[in-house]
């Protein structure tokens, strides 16, 4: 507490702060300190492991559990004990641009900060008081208080007061737009507005680039010039290749599949005329295409064996399926081929004709 003597000296060196409660209709100066009621904020009393105010305001969103806007002031009161304060910017800046004799106060401070050391209740205008209960203080109505032992609000505030914790109000709103905040937002702006003009500018080349090497594939390709007939010619194409796809897969799966043969006896011949020549390998003279092949090897004639055995006959492509006829020339082998199809091709449709098959691939 401050002596007599002491706020002699001090009122010497510094005039006492002008502070005006929230329930005044004065018009303030800027130089007067406007105090927040309790119920403009929340206060706690905690104990933390710390030991400075500014890392127990750091506890405050873990202890108070409050929206993210919420802000946080600490003051110490004892040996790692403090009192915190948990209050909302904009609602606070809404509350004093709502009362005109406020519009000229730039620094706030809260009841907290200034009543906290006033031991006798303080009779407020509206019937209420103000109290501290361990070291908190409260707004209360007048029937929890002992009225003749009370203070006026006037003479609470006639206790000279030279130091002080305050807010500055233009800092309860971040967004709040200051000299320095607009020439920085300007020349951010002038950055940006920059680099959107290269990168537009940039753009603006490419696509002329894309364009002219458009424009000579165009030309090279002899394709229309309007984009429904490329469209048209393209996804042609692409239907094209697909389809070619299609059938390569498919017969290359085809030809994976053996093909097993049987060996039947010669079928024989008419008598061959002997050449008066005894070596080398002779084609007989007069054989014409559609006879056995046949061939003079000293003195002698070889007839090709006739082979039997499975061939694909015919095949069609109808637009979405295959159809295959097979001739199988040994029945025995016609269980087998049938077996090797439906391996390959699940959903394959297959019809017997006597010694032939007929295989529908989807």
């Amino acid at each position: 507490m401050l002596n007599s003597f002491n706020i002699k000296w001090l009122s010497l060196l510094r005039r006492p702060l002008r502070l005006v409660y929230g329930d005044t209709q004065t018009v303030l100066p800027s130089e007067a300190i406007f105090i927040l009621s309790p119920s403009d904020y929340w206060v706690l009393k905690v104990v933390l492991p710390v030991k400075t105010s500014k890392e127990a305001a750091q506890y405050g969103p873990g202890l108070f559990e409050l929206s993210g806007s919420y802000r946080y002031e600490a003051q110490k009161a004892e040996k790692n004990s403090y009192i915190l304060i948990a209050y909302e910017p904009e609602l606070i800046s809404k509350k004093l641009n709502l009362l005109p004799n406020l519009s000229q106060v730039e620094k706030i401070t809260f009841a907290q900060w200034v009543f906290a050391e006033e031991t006798t209740p303080i009779a407020l205008s509206n019937g209420k008081f103000l109290t501290t209960v361990e070291g908190i203080v409260i707004e209360i109505d007048a029937p929890y208080v002992r009225g003749e032992d009370s203070i006026t609000l006037a003479e609470a505030l006639e206790h000279p007061k030279f130091f002080l914790k305050t807010l500055q109000r233009k800092a309860l709103i971040s967004s709040a737009f200051t000299s320095k905040t607009l020439k920085t937002t300007l020349i951010i702006l002038l950055i940006l507005l920059g680099n959107l003009s290269i990168t537009a500018l940039r753009n603006y080349q490419e696509a002329s680039q894309l364009q002219k090497e458009m424009e000579r594939s165009l030309k090279f390709s002899k394709l229309p010039e309007t984009s429904l007939e490329r469209e048209a010619i393209l996804a042609a194409l692409k239907t094209k290749e697909i389809k070619q796809l299609y059938l390569r897969h498919r017969y290359k799966k085809i030809s994976d599949i053996p093909i097993e043969t049987s060996k039947s006896s010669p079928i024989p011949l008419p008598p061959v005329i002997a050449s008066s020549s005894e070596e080398g390998i002779v084609l007989i003279p007069g054989s014409k295409p559609n006879e056995a092949n046949r061939l003079l090897l000293g003195n002698t004639s070889y007839v090709a064996p006739l082979i039997r055995g499975t061939r694909i006959q015919e095949i069609r492509y109808e637009g979405d399926a295959i159809t295959l006829i097979w001739d199988v020339g040994d029945s025995s082998l016609k269980e087998k081929l049938k077996h090797e199809i439906t391996k390959r091709f699940k959903k394959a449709h297959i019809n017997e004709r006597d010694t032939q098959l007929e295989v529908r691939l989807p």
